[in-house]
C-alpha cells in the first residue's frame, strides 16, 4: 500500500499555484484512482497473450510470462485459490475479480473452452468425457459452468483482484482541509510501494503538469535536505 496522504500532499505542493489554480481533494482523489487503473493495466500490455487466454474462455493475464520486476508489482493483487460459491448450476465469480488466472478442482486444473458449442462437444464426446480428474469449464458472464455436473463444491479460483478505491478523507479545520485517517472511508492507495513516484507523476500529468521522474526525485531530495537542515539548526 502507498500512503494517500503522502501522495496527496506531494501533488498539492507541486500543483497548486496562482497559474494552475486550486486542485481540490475531490480532483486529486479522481486523478489518483484513474492513475492507479492506468498503472494496473500497463502490467499486461501484450494483447496477443490476452487474446490467447480469452480464447480459452478466460480474461487471463499470463502472469508468469511478464518480466520479474513487473510481476512482483502485479502480484500485489493476486488472490490464490479462493473457494467459489455454487448456485443454480454455476460457480459464482467474486465481484473483486479483474483478471482470472486459473481454476482448480481438487488440485486438477479446469480446462476452459471459449464458447458453449465447444464445451458441449467436449462434454458429450465419449473420448473426451469430463470427469473429476479431467474437469472442464465455461465462463458465462460472471459465472462458471463446470462439467461433470456432479462437481458442486471444491472449485477454487486464482485471480488478480480489482484495486481498492483510494480516498483521502478529510475534515474542515479553520477553513482548510485536514486529513482524517480515522474516518471510516479513509483508504490508502492499493498499489505496490515501488509505484509511488510513477503514481505521483501520472497524477501531476492529470493536473496539467509534466515532470520526469528525475525531476521528482530532485524535488523530493531538496525537500528532505531542507527539513534536515531546519531540524539541525534548532
Amino acid at each position: 500500500m502507498i500512503s494517500i496522504d503522502r501522495v496527496y500532499k506531494s501533488v498539492l505542493r507541486l500543483a497548486n499555484s496562482d497559474i494552475r489554480g486550486n486542485v481540490t481533494p475531490e480532483d486529486i482523489r479522481v486523478f489518483i484512482n484513474d492513475s492507479v487503473n492506468e498503472i494496473y493495466e500497463d502490467y499486461f500490455p501484450d494483447e496477443s497473450r490476452m487474446v490467447n487466454r480469452q480464447n480459452r474462455g478466460l480474461t487471463g493475464v499470463a502472469l508468469w510470462n511478464i518480466p520479474e520486476r513487473i510481476r512482483e508489482r502485479a502480484l500485489h493483487f493476486l488472490v490464490e485459490e479462493e473457494d467459489l460459491v455454487f448456485e443454480d448450476g454455476y460457480f459464482l465469480i467474486p465481484d473483486t475479480v479483474r483478471y482470472i488466472d486459473n481454476a482448480h478442482y481438487l488440485e486438477k486444473e479446469i480446462e476452459f473452452y471459449k464458447n458453449s458449442r465447444e464445451f458441449r462437444m467436449v462434454a458429450s464426446n465419449v473420448d473426451t468425457t469430463p470427469s473429476t480428474t479431467y474437469p472442464i469449464g465455461l465462463k458465462v458472464g460472471e459465472k462458471i459452468k463446470v462439467a461433470p455436473n456432479t462437481i458442486t463444491e471444491g472449485v477454487k479460483l486464482s485471480y488478480l483482484r480489482k484495486p481498492i478505491i483510494a480516498n483521502w478523507a478529510y475534515e474542515m479545520v479553520n477553513g482548510s482541509e485536514q486529513v482524517n485517517p480515522d474516518a471510516a472511508d479513509y483508504r490508502d492507495i492499493d498499489l505496490h510501494p515501488g509505484e509511488e513516484n510513477k503514481l505521483i507523476l501520472l497524477v501531476l500529468k492529470r493536473c496539467g503538469i509534466n515532470l520526469r521522474e528525475q525531476d521528482l526525485v530532485g524535488i523530493t531530495t531538496n525537500d528532505t535536505n531542507t527539513v534536515f537542515n531546519q531540524d539541525n539548526s534548532l
